[in-house]
């Protein structure tokens, strides 16, 4: 990430200033945030069918709502990863509740770490999921975010990844991309048809707009993508290859 300093930077004043300006991040990174801005990902238990033998990586995780909330959700036996590289954002992770029946103060797993290089061993989650990232890198390095949720991706799992997208209208782009520039550096507004694109490139065998609900909040559109890798022994038919 070519400006990676610079947007730690950014993000690590984010959560640790004082006033409305970290109220904001504290909460729109946390429990309210996942229910006021990310609604649709709250129903992804029974969207995504997953279990209690689910093992998921969620990448960006900010303080943690995600992963606690799925967790708690399947009752899962298997405590999630979760990797941000804002060093502030993951100790109000720590601070939390206990993240379902996991205490994360005695295992935590959380992981400071950047999206484009991750020190997780290959062919490990049944779930990697990524929000509101993309925005931030650039084409090489959103690749090898790909290539990485590729490289940790066991057979039979799936990669879950949104972000803030393109209207159409220059005008409302240029206003959407101020408005979510206020605290960070301004945005890549990429449509769900090129994160296809960058799927199909680093080897991902099928993907498909991940057609989440509506995100009422903030009212900007979102893209998403759902890919994975099939499981061993087989093959998928012509009809899903694409």
């Amino acid at each position: 990430m070519g400006n990676q300093s610079v947007l730690l930077r950014q993000y690590d004043a984010w959560f640790d200033s004082a006033g409305l300006k970290g109220f904001l991040a504290r909460h729109l990174f946390g429990t309210f945030g996942l229910w006021a801005t990310s609604t649709p990902l709250v129903r992804l238990p029974e969207e995504l069918s997953l279990t209690t033998h689910t093992v998921h990586l969620d990448i960006g995780s900010g303080t943690g709502a995600l992963a606690r909330h799925l967790s708690l959700r399947t009752g899962s036996s298997v405590a999630p990863v979760l990797v941000d590289f804002s060093s502030s954002a993951l100790k109000i992770g720590r601070q939390n509740e206990p993240l379902g029946k996991f205490d994360i103060t005695i295992n935590p797993h959380l992981l400071q770490a950047t999206a484009t290089d991750l020190p997780l061993k290959t062919a490990t989650f049944t779930l990697i999921t990524c929000g509101y990232i993309a925005k931030h890198l650039d084409k090489t390095d959103l690749l090898k975010l790909f290539s990485e949720a590729y490289r940790l991706l066991a057979p039979g799992g799936l990669f879950l990844l949104w972000e803030f997208g393109p209207s159409g209208n220059k005008k409302l782009d240029r206003w959407n991309s101020f408005v979510l520039s206020r605290y960070v550096s301004k945005p890549i507004l990429r449509s769900t048809e090129t994160l296809q694109e960058l799927a199909e490139s680093v080897g991902f065998d099928f993907y498909e707009d991940a057609r989440l609900r509506p995100f009422l909040f903030p009212p900007i559109p979102r893209a998403s993508i759902l890919t994975g890798k099939p499981p061993d022994g087989i093959e998928l038919p012509d009809r899903l290859r694409n």
